[in-house]
């Protein structure tokens, strides 16, 4: 295929978007759907290249694996050898052990289906996985190993039938995705079968399955509306919109502007080859690998501090930037020339040996359990928290549903106790957490428990997450079990934002019209990061209070208002904040080396036996009084 200067300018606004979104930068909330551009491209330029080459008699399997070994490895291998060198310094032994798991399944092209079984909700947050950006990649390398030999297949096989291919791809691609998306959106979101779809639309331009625009006029057309298209999606575009529909526009936004310039350059493509997009486009590769890890590792405070938001912002664009060059210039450069005098043998033998020793090397981190012996051993104590399990504390899978896999357990869970008072706890993570110190703080007491991942407990159901068994763990909550059953207290508990109290009281206007009595339990305290890295952190960096800094505000506010609200509406609350904080002061420890909590702000079993202690401390006779009425 010639070269298409255009192409490369469709990289830069690929790139460049995904670069500010992951940033920060305000005005780019769609500008994740640079990776949706990117899988056009790539299927429009690897499966055109394979066309050409096996309708010529010239494709060759080794020679075409020879290249994109050559195109892709060289420049990935330096950032994973420079981001090592930091996990290595900065990770505690659990985040360690986390970053080779990534590093392996990266070098194995598998790391899209590494984050798509580990990106849980209460997994490591995005911001602390240097290598999470690779799951693209290995969409794209899954997708280089197998489109070649369908195309050799289909292509030998049923020639008359050949163009057919992609289309057929495409199709049952985007129909799965829709029907996945449904059932668990990380798979959709991470998985090729469920992004074949955006490659293929690529391959079938390429292929000339997809007509292109043949007139001056409706060349210009076609790549305006591309353009149109690709803006509004990056600019007006946001997280919250449907993931199907944000890729769909942007997906369909790149097929137009390719075809505008299929046959000759129209408006569009002339703008996409100004020569500033197309130096961008020449390092978009480089630029994409070196970003993510750049930032991951600054909100650590690991590489450099700033004055502002703004300069550090700035700083990170600037040296992404600047490492993309050279990686473009020293690396990415020499190893593409390679490609004519190097043999295959030697390609596969060196590619083979790195990718050998980088597994030998993540071997060796899970041998030595994350090399502990780099921190002092309070730290190592208190950093193993980072790899903490809550699923028996949360009855996980049964009274706390966290994935559209799992069933309520409605036997289990609300059980009703004849011989004790019964409440029914209802909520999100927040309120799971609550479970097991309530209960064995109030043995006397069958609290019951209907709780899903950021589900809201409402009348109608709210879900903040793409849950889709938060409706139904709600419904039975509310409007069958309560309905059908009498119990003698709702506890209404979650990790409240200001734009749940309207929903918060119209829940409990229905409650209370329908006779129920109601505690609400108020928002914890939260942090910036997980509790026992920052506590970690204040240990090595002799700074004590690191963790008190970094306490998400605002909370304690809400807690004032939502006190007040509650009990304007006729129901009692009571303040988990102030079971946690006293006087400015907040206790990150339960005992000794025992955080409070083991993320940005869920309890750990310690942490919910000395919370649920103090809340049935403060309003044990709240929740007690019915009980001697029973009595």
């Amino acid at each position: 295929m010639k070269y298409r200067a255009d192409i490369d300018g469709l990289r830069a606004l690929a790139v460049v978007p995904v670069v500010l979104y992951h940033v920060g930068v305000p005005g780019f909330a769609g500008g994740f759907v640079g990776v949706d551009i990117f899988f056009v491209i790539s299927g429009y330029l690897i499966c055109g290249m394979i066309d050409a080459d096996i309708r010529n008699g010239s494709f060759s399997l080794g020679n075409f694996y020879k290249r994109r070994i050559l195109r892709i490895l060289p420049a990935l291998f330096v950032m994973f050898l420079v981001t090592s060198v930091f996990a290595y310094i900065y990770f505690l032994p659990a985040e360690l052990i986390g970053y080779a798991k990534s590093l392996a399944s990266a070098i194995g092209s598998v790391s899209n289906a590494y984050f798509a079984q580990t990106s849980g909700y209460f997994d490591a947050p995005a911001e602390t996985k240097p290598l999470l950006h690779t799951w693209s990649l290995s969409v794209e390398e899954q997708f280089y190993f197998i489109a070649p030999l369908l195309m050799l297949f289909v292509y030998r096989r049923f020639p008359k039938r050949a163009r057919l291919l992609f289309a057929v791809i495409a199709a049952i691609s985007f129909a799965a995705a829709i029907a996945m998306s449904m059932r668990n959106a990380n798979f959709t979101f991470y998985l090729t079968p469920f992004r074949a779809w955006e490659l293929a639309l690529g391959a079938m331009l390429a292929i000339k399955f997809i007509p292109v625009p043949e007139t001056t006029f409706w060349k210009n057309i076609c790549g305006g509306a591309g353009l149109l298209l690709l803006i509004g999606v990056i600019l007006l575009g946001s997280a919250s919109v449907p993931l199907l529909l944000m890729t769909s526009l942007a997906c369909l936004g790149a097929v137009l502007v390719i075809a505008s310039s299929e046959s000759g350059v129209s408006m569009a493509g002339r703008l996409l080859s100004l020569p500033p997009l197309v130096a961008i486009g020449l390092i978009s590769y480089s630029l994409y690998l070196w970003h993510w890890p750049l930032i991951v590792f600054q909100r650590t405070d690991l590489l450099f501090g700033a004055e502002s938001a703004a300069s550090t912002k700035l700083t990170l664009i600037t040296l992404a930037v600047g490492l993309a060059y050279l990686s473009w210039k020293l690396v990415e450069l020499p190893f593409r020339s390679m490609a004519r005098e190097t043999s295959k043998g030697a390609v596969f033998g060196a590619a083979s040996a790195a990718m050998g020793s980088t597994f030998a090397l993540c071997a060796l981190v899970f041998f030595a359990s994350g090399a502990p012996y780099r921190f002092p051993q309070r730290v190592v104590d208190i950093g193993t928290y980072l790899a903490y399990d809550s699923s028996a504390a949360f009855r996980t899978g049964r009274c706390f549903i966290s994935a559209n896999r799992q069933r309520f357990d409605a036997e289990t869970c609300l059980k009703l106790d004849p011989a004790r008072p019964n409440y029914l706890l209802i909520g999100d993570s927040h309120a799971a957490h609550l479970w097991s110190g309530l209960s064995a703080a109030m043995p006397q007491v069958n609290i019951m428990q209907a709780t899903a991942s950021e589900c809201r407990p409402a009348v109608p159901a709210e879900r903040r997450g793409g849950l889709k068994a938060c409706r139904d763990v709600m419904e039975l909550a509310f409007n069958d079990f309560l309905v059908n059953n009498r119990v003698d207290k709702v506890i209404l508990a979650a990790s409240w934002k200001d734009e749940d109290l309207p929903n918060l009281s119209a829940t409990l206007d229905t409650l209370k019209s329908r006779g129920i009595d109601v505690v609400v339990l108020g928002p914890i305290v939260e942090y910036a990061a997980a509790l026992p890295r920052l506590l970690s952190d204040g240990i090595l960096r002799d700074h004590p209070a690191l963790a008190s800094t970094k306490r998400t505000p605002g909370i304690r506010e809400r807690d004032h208002v939502m006190s007040a609200l509650v009990k304007a509406h006729g129901a009692s609350y009571s303040s988990v904040y102030d079971a946690v904080c006293r006087d400015g002061h907040c206790d990150e420890f339960v005992e000794a080396d025992i955080p409070m909590q083991f993320d940005e702000g869920h309890l750990t079993d310690k942490g919910a036996a000395e919370v649920g202690r103090r809340l049935s401390a403060v309003f044990g006779n709240k929740l007690t009084r019915t009980s001697n009425v029973s009595n």
